[in-house]
């Protein structure tokens, strides 16, 4: 089995603000096999790359998503909390980032608001070409967007994400046996875990012989990008990409 292949989380968020073009273009740069990116739907459906539900976090003023419309957002600073040098950052559309990139690069799009973003989403990727589909992955905490897409399009790729907890007596929940379940109850075609000693030889095992992937975030510790490989996941998905990727390849 090769290396698993490493995902730039929100685009290099390590070096630049995360969800903007500047973030997604260091992340395809230093040679990231994928993006990731967070989507919402705005007011007038427009498909844009924000995490939070609203600005507060990378703007100076908050205001929600859902309620305003995309000129509204493009006109937010939404670099300069991280650092000056990206006073220039704008809230991207979905269509731009991807259509910027590499013909070849994977995007890991993660859906953070409802199932109405769906139908606006597939429209955007379909606008860009049917092969589009063979490098996107859908993801999401939430069940109904990943049921809506795999209902409209059973072929995409898609991927159920769920934190992992761990209990006083040292088991973690969701177990391996819910992840299976669940995954296979969605009908989708992996689990996105969290980092840490819940994502276990046993889980990728039991996802292997469904013929199920396995990605891991926010892998950015070397170790654990190394155990992580050695478990044979999938894909990583790290804030600093070029290390990280530097690591697998020098131990590969």
């Amino acid at each position: 089995m090769g290396r698993p292949l490493v995902i730039a989380h929100r685009g290099y968020s390590d070096r630049a603000p995360g969800n903007t073009l500047a973030a997604f273009r260091l992340g395809w740069e230093c040679g990231a096999d994928g993006v990731e990116c967070d989507v919402q739907l705005t007011k007038d459906g427009k498909v844009v790359c924000i995490h939070d539900l609203d600005t507060n976090w990378v703007a100076n003023e908050k205001i929600k998503v859902a309620d305003a419309s995309w000129q509204e957002l493009r006109s937010l600073d939404v670099g300069s909390w991280k650092d000056s040098a990206w006073e220039q950052e704008r809230i991207p559309l979905l269509k731009e980032a991807i259509g910027e990139g590499p013909a070849n690069l994977r995007w890991v799009i993660e859906i953070k608001c409802g199932d109405e973003i769906v139908k606006p989403l597939m429209e955007v990727l379909e606008g860009l070409g049917q092969t589009i589909w063979e490098r996107i992955i859908v993801i999401s905490f939430k069940e109904k967007p990943l049921i809506e897409l795999k209902r409209r399009r059973p072929s995409a790729k898609a991927y159920w994400l769920s934190e992992l907890s761990e209990s006083v007596s040292g088991s973690y929940s969701p177990s391996v046996e819910r992840i299976i379940s669940n995954v296979e109850r969605l009908g989708v075609d992996g689990f996105g875990g969290q980092s840490g000693q819940g994502i276990s030889q046993e889980l990728c095992q039991a996802l292997v012989e469904r013929g199920l992937e396995l990605n891991v975030w926010t892998v950015d510790d070397e170790r654990e990008a190394l155990r992580m490989a050695e478990i044979g996941v999938t894909s990583i998905t790290t804030n600093d990409p070029k290390r990280i990727l530097n690591t697998l390849l020098e131990n590969s």
